[in-house]
């Protein structure tokens, strides 16, 4: 009886294994973008450069297009929202050997902002994804 006991257990050990193999066979591969994707879905944004398209003084605000992307954003300008225009202290055609410089910051107004404008905006909510935000800290007319 003991040699037929031992049969029965080799075949149970065997039928375990086959189905531990079979298991991991079936099993779907962790996709190691899937990681990738989720972290681009949390991403928080908080700046954008960009082109301005127009703007409507009247009703405070910038069109702008963002710098590689499609579409248009609407950018709402407070009166807390500081602008500046960012100017080199030099001729850019003519630059100094000296390797730094600061630039001169120049406060301006909204009217003072043109189409085709280069310009940076810094704001204080997460505006991943968004098509219109205001809360800007700041926006800066590049050189």
């Amino acid at each position: 009886m003991k040699k037929n006991q031992t049969i029965v257990l080799a075949i149970i050990v065997i039928i375990v294994l086959g189905g531990l193999v079979v298991w991991s066979l079936v099993q779907k591969p962790e996709v190691p973008f899937e990681e990738e994707e989720e972290e681009e879905e949390l991403a928080e944004v908080f700046s954008m450069s960009g082109v301005v398209s127009s703007v409507d003084v009247a009703s405070s605000f910038l069109m702008v297009k963002p710098a590689n992307q499609e579409g248009e954003v609407k950018v709402l300008v407070s009166e807390t929202t500081r602008l500046i225009k960012l100017e080199f202290p030099f001729d850019p055609k003519n630059p100094p050997s000296e390797a730094t410089f600061t630039p001169i910051e120049t406060d301006v107004e909204l009217s003072d902002f043109q189409q085709g404008d280069n310009i940076f905006i810094k704001v204080m909510e997460n505006i991943a994804g968004k098509s219109e935000f205001g809360n800007v800290d700041f926006i800066h007319i590049l050189p």
